[in-house]
């Protein structure tokens, strides 16, 4: 094999790709910039609500992915999921009534089942503030 002699020749169209950081013109991207992944950004609330009242409408989860552009994946989130549901505050209790329920538990000798009853809770719920009571003292 024969040595070369001289410097070597520039990377171009005949040689080949530049490098990265070569001062040479740099090749166009193969792919366009990736869409933002988040469903919220992908998103706005109307297309939102209008998904989910399409979709109850009974039009099938593949026609609204295609219409919207994301994945089935993100279509059975949205409508199934607790994505589209606001946080229900309307059943949560205040400190105050936490503090009566312990109390009332404790003092009066009312059942878990009577609390959840009287407070219009899940007994799953009384017993988790009553755990997390006896954990924090």
């Amino acid at each position: 094999m024969e040595r070369l002699t001289g410097p070597l020749p520039g990377r171009g169209l005949e040689t080949g790709p530049l490098a990265p950081d070569s001062p040479g013109e740099q090749p166009p991207t193969a792919y366009p910039p990736a869409p933002p992944r988040a469903l919220g950004e992908r998103l706005s609330p109307a297309d939102r609500d209008a998904l989910i009242t399409a979709f109850i409408a009974g039009v099938t989860q593949e026609t609204l992915a295609a219409k919207h552009g994301i994945s089935i994946r993100s279509i059975k989130r949205l409508v199934h999921g607790t994505s589209n549901r606001p946080q229900a505050t309307a059943n949560r209790l205040t400190p105050d009534q936490r503090d009566d329920l312990i109390h009332a538990f404790h003092f009066t000798g009312a059942t878990q089942h009577d609390l959840a009853h009287k407070y219009c809770v899940s007994l799953s719920t009384v017993k988790r503030i009553l755990r997390s009571r006896s954990s924090n003292e």
